[in-house]
């Protein structure tokens, strides 16, 4: 059974109070858990309106595995950045860290009654960046809570540092494409072929058709985030990181104290 409106609208102003406070949420109301993907879409949204009236032009995907349907959750423009930038550690309740391929349209793709093939969205995207996701939650029992709350909050994302990259992303291997995760000079996570569908343009083929019958579709200067490549790894505040693809480029982040 779904969440009623008025349910969606008393767990979105938990975030919001959450994210107006900068306390987290101490504990999660049982009647409020989001029931299905659509529950949490729908707390996104109106949590979105509030806090970034002006729209969305950045949006996250993932997913576990091949077999699994992928997620999307908004970024919102205020914590999106390009590298180099620095975010306070206070701001944070926890600094959690990806690396990540970020793919910018080039041309808009709105709602259609057919969907888009994925050679249509390929030839719509403009360039591949690589990126930082930083990793917060307004949710104080996300380790334990149902997935379907972090999914409803954003899927825990705090900003997105966009790098360098390239336009002629078609030549790409997914399966030789190595992202470094460095912390303060050391390089701490490298994987190889390490996105969790294999190629990260099968998200973005999903996420094209997915957001024409959620939020107008894509437009031209919209970023697709597509996933770590690294796993999720904490830093200490203080830490100078550097995400970096040998041969397409690299983002940079520091949290000073």
């Amino acid at each position: 059974m779904s969440l009623t409106q008025t349910q969606v609208e008393q767990a979105a102003e938990l975030f919001l109070q959450a994210y107006n406070s900068g306390q987290q949420i101490e504990q999660l109301p049982q009647a409020l858990e989001p029931q299905s993907k659509d529950d949490a879409y729908a707390i996104q949204a109106i949590v979105t309106e509030a806090r970034c009236p002006e729209g969305i032009r950045t949006w996250k995907v993932g997913a576990p595995n091949i077999e699994t349907e992928p997620y999307a959750a908004p970024i919102f423009e205020s914590v999106v950045s390009a590298s180099p930038t620095v975010i306070p550690a206070d701001s944070l309740h926890m600094i959690g860290i990806e690396v990540e391929l970020c793919y910018r349209f080039n041309s808009d793709l709105p709602p259609r009654d057919q969907a888009y093939s994925a050679e249509e969205v390929a030839a719509a995207i403009e360039g591949v960046y690589v990126a930082i996701e930083v990793v917060d939650t307004r949710l104080k029992p996300w380790k334990t809570c149902a997935e379907l709350w972090k999914l409803a909050d954003n899927q825990i994302n705090a900003a997105l540092i966009v790098g360098s990259g390239t336009q002629d992303w078609r030549t790409l291997d997914p399966a030789k494409l190595a992202g470094e995760l460095i912390v303060d000079g050391e390089v701490r996570v490298r994987g190889q072929g390490a996105h969790s569908v294999g190629d990260p343009m099968l998200l973005v083929h999903w996420t094209a058709n997915h957001l024409t019958g959620r939020s107008g579709g894509l437009k031209k200067g919209d970023l697709v985030t597509t996933g770590t490549w690294t796993g999720m790894v904490f830093v200490e505040p203080g830490a100078e990181v550097v995400g970096r693809f040998e041969g397409l480029g690299e983002a940079r982040v520091s949290f000073p104290v």
